[in-house]
């Protein structure tokens, strides 16, 4: 599938560059968690020329939820931005030859946008189309109308129009992937391993945690990495091998001395570990924990 993205992308003058960075430039975020996020000075600039990227982006909103096959908190969005310099059917063009080369066919695909004459540029390619004048995309003061894209009841991507003047084109990577596999959750497929899916997310955002230098610790983006650990390690079966293996093993021994704790807080010494079910802390151990 990289290759078709690429290869569509040179065409249009979008080579893709990977970018890894997750840490937005402009602090505005905890995390990076879109791709035009890292361009988004460019639109106001409006001094044209274009950028193409998959970016890296961890979003933290919906951590409780992953594993149910929908969410994910590290995923990577492949994009391309032009910046007041190119004609907004280009980028449709664009989208649907990356559509058809990847075998997602027209009758598949349910189109929504905002303005009509966006909708036409779908309509006259086959696609079936739904306009929703409230389908509005905004990131505070850069604004414009969105058309978005879904295969079936799953949104793939959306084309949006910033400022009025400027394109930018957001798919899901993983998305893509579930679409073009054909599997009913996004874990099922290649781009995942057979481990517990929560681990599996988490193992995908601890590497680039790790990669960006970030390490768990008590604050900020640390606390995230660190509470991503925490909720591994019930989910381990210990034969996993990760880049990042020494903060496994040090948070899984910070619990161990919590539950030692909670158990001599108790009275109870091991024995009282063996009551407790050897893993559970007690109210004190848990808020040591926390630290």
């Amino acid at each position: 599938m990289g290759d078709v993205v690429r290869r569509r992308f040179g065409e249009f003058g979008f080579p893709l560059v990977t970018d890894r960075n997750i840490i937005p430039p402009d602090g505005s975020t905890l995390f990076t968690c879109s791709g035009m996020q890292m361009v988004r000075d460019r639109f106001t600039e409006r001094g044209g020329g274009g950028h193409g990227s998959l970016q890296s982006c961890i979003r933290t909103n919906d951590l409780d939820l992953v594993g149910d096959g929908s969410h994910l908190t590290y995923f990577e969005m492949v994009g391309n931005f032009s910046f007041g310099g190119r004609d907004y059917e280009e980028s449709v063009e664009l989208w649907h030859l990356i559509l058809t080369d990847l075998g997602i066919g027209v009758t598949e695909v349910r189109v929504h946008p905002t303005r009509p004459d966006h909708g036409d540029m779908w309509r006259r390619r086959g696609y079936r189309v739904t306009d929703d004048p409230d389908c509005m995309w905004s990131d505070g003061d850069i604004s414009g109308e969105c058309c978005e894209v879904f295969v079936g009841d799953l949104e793939v991507g959306n084309l949006v129009n910033p400022l009025g003047h400027s394109t930018d084109v957001g798919f899901g990577w993983e998305r893509l992937h579930q679409v073009v596999e054909g599997k009913g959750r996004v874990d099922e497929t290649s781009l995942f391993g057979d481990r517990h899916p929560v681990v599996e997310d988490h193992g995908r955002t601890l590497r680039v945690l790790h990669e960006n230098g970030i390490e768990p610790g008590n604050k900020g983006r640390g606390y995230v990495c660190r509470r991503m650990v925490r909720r591994m390690l019930p989910l381990l079966r210990g034969d996993e091998s990760f880049v990042f293996g020494e903060w496994v093993e040090r948070e899984r021994e910070r619990r161990e001395k919590c539950v030692r704790r909670g158990a001599e807080a108790r009275g109870g010494g091991t024995a009282g570990s063996r009551r407790s079910g050897g893993g559970t802390p007690s109210a004190c151990c848990r808020r040591r924990c926390r630290s």
